[in-house]
């Protein structure tokens, strides 16, 4: 399953107009080494602190106002972390240090030109800032703590935090936006919506704070394959080729060990607990679905099916039994 968090929290303080100044970027290495090692000893408290759910310890590194403001939300921040991104250790994506004329202004920090590149864009309510990017280390699903310091006399408070999805399965939005290209192209097209909707899912690690320089153009291939799908078929779907008559209602991706694998999702007539005929419900829905859905049984591991007895209301838990149709050569 995927384990994501598209947004969990920001932290910033919000200036009523902006004022005019010039702004200088340093990169990682061109970083004074002084202000480098104060930061990562910074980063290092705050690290621990969230994996080890310490709301108090986290707080303490924010301005005051902020613990007064959010300390609800913080904690939340705390907690989700801490719960589904458990690591023992960091890396550093990047780091940048920005020295403005004055406050109140935009700094906007280019990653470059590249698909896979991204733009920070904040409002800086310090004139010495620092932006650190942390990974916690042995995810598969790798997660982005933003945070963003600035000086006030001489302490660093964090004035941004933000924890957010940045790739599933080592692949990112740049990474996934390709693949869907390319299903589309074979006439995939219930992989490409898939494999474009996780690229989706990774678009925004830190909000608005983060923007691919891609972001656009991803958003809109992914609409123009939604106009597509829902001009060829109609859900819920019933298989008329299969005695049972069930009804396909939504198709989706998830991350599994395996990797990619679609999620065909269906109403069925057969009582859930009889596994064996729901087993061979599926194996006849299988040959309908190859023929409805060109590709999705093709490039990998197999295909989810979970099958329900009532369509979703959105206000109940409902009890399904998933099968793993796994593809043999």
């Amino acid at each position: 399953m995927i384990r994501k968090i598209s947004l969990l929290f920001i932290i910033v303080f919000l200036f009523q107009s902006c004022n005019i100044g010039t702004s200088g970027v340093n990169k990682n290495e061109n970083i004074a080494g002084d202000k480098r090692e104060e930061i990562k000893l910074l980063n290092d408290q705050l690290f621990k602190a969230i994996m080890s759910n310490d709301n108090k310890g986290v707080r303490a590194l924010l301005a005051n106002e902020l613990v007064k403001k959010n300390g609800n939300e913080i904690d939340n921040l705390v907690k989700q972390v801490s719960t589904s991104f458990q690591s023992k250790s960091y890396r550093i994506l990047d780091e940048y240090n920005v020295e403005n004329s004055t406050t109140g202004i935009s700094n906007t920090i280019p990653m470059g030109t590249k698909d896979s590149d991204f733009v920070i864009n904040y409002l800086a309510m310090n004139k010495d800032m620092y932006v650190s990017l942390l990974i916690p280390n042995g995810h598969d699903n790798e997660l982005l703590i933003t945070v963003i310091y600035g000086k006030y006399d001489n302490q660093w408070k964090i004035n941004i935090l933000y924890a957010g999805q940045y790739n599933l399965l080592k692949k990112g939005p740049a990474e996934y936006y390709k693949l869907a290209q390319e299903n589309y192209n074979r006439s995939y097209l219930i992989d490409a919506i898939n494999y474009v909707s996780l690229a989706k899912q990774c678009l925004r690690p830190a909000s608005d704070i983060i923007k691919y320089q891609n972001e656009n153009e991803i958003n809109n291939f992914y609409d123009n394959l939604l106009k597509e799908a829902n001009s060829k078929f109609t859900l819920p779907l019933t298989l008329e080729s299969v005695d049972s008559k069930p009804k396909v209602y939504s198709i989706y991706p998830e991350v599994a060990a395996e990797g990619y694998i679609p999620s065909i999702d269906y109403v069925t007539s057969i009582n859930l607990d009889d596994t064996i005929a729901l087993k061979t419900e599926k194996d006849k829905m299988k040959k309908e679905i190859k023929n409805l859905f060109s590709g999705i049984y093709k490039n990998k591991k197999g295909v989810f099916y979970r099958a329900f007895s009532e369509l979703p209301d959105g206000n109940k838990p409902r009890k399904y039994c998933k099968m793993f149709d796994k593809i043999t050569k």
